[in-house]
């Protein structure tokens, strides 16, 4: 898929109880090679498994990117979902550690914070990464990702789509 396609994917799990927020989970490749996920607060092992396979399509294109995953709205989810992450992040940690420039966490909640910390080392995850508060600081470090990879396109894409200043 070219640069200039744009594709957004909403992984949405059935409805919920009136009153319960449905739980989503929205894949965003429309700046390829940036790709924002943004969980919502009630994940299922239905979102995190559509969440998995549009992780594995991006690998299985075997081109460098950098993923900026919002888990803002996301409350401390079940253990068998974190573990199941986790197994997916060792049994593919050959691919991430290759294509994978890094990843742009964005995270509010102190417990989601050592959470992603948790996995991340059970999961031996050795590409780069960083922890924000927001969009826009995780924006910056993925076009500099970017920069720094000699990918001067997509840092100036994500950039001019931003409204970050130029390094």
């Amino acid at each position: 898929m070219s640069f200039r396609e744009e594709r957004v994917v909403t992984l949405a799990s059935q409805p919920h109880a009136p009153g319960n927020e449905p739980s989503s989970l929205t894949v965003d490749e429309s700046l390829w090679p940036l790709v924002v996920v943004r969980i919502g607060r009630n994940l299922t092992a239905e979102d995190v498994e559509a969440y998995l396979s549009a992780r594995s399509a991006h690998l299985r294109r075997e081109e460098p990117h950098v993923c900026i995953i919002d888990t803002r709205q996301v409350h401390m989810p079940p253990v068998q979902l974190r573990q199941r992450y986790t197994d997916w992040l060792r049994d593919n940690a050959l691919q991430l550690r290759h294509w994978m420039l890094g990843s742009a966490y964005i995270i509010e909640s102190p417990a989601v914070r050592m959470m992603m910390s948790v996995i991340r080392h059970f999961a031996a995850m050795t590409t780069p990464f960083v922890v924000t508060a927001s969009l826009t600081p995780a924006a910056s470090w993925a076009a500099e990702r970017f920069q720094e990879e000699g990918l001067t396109q997509a840092a100036a894409r994500i950039r001019a789509h931003y409204a970050l200043p130029s390094s």
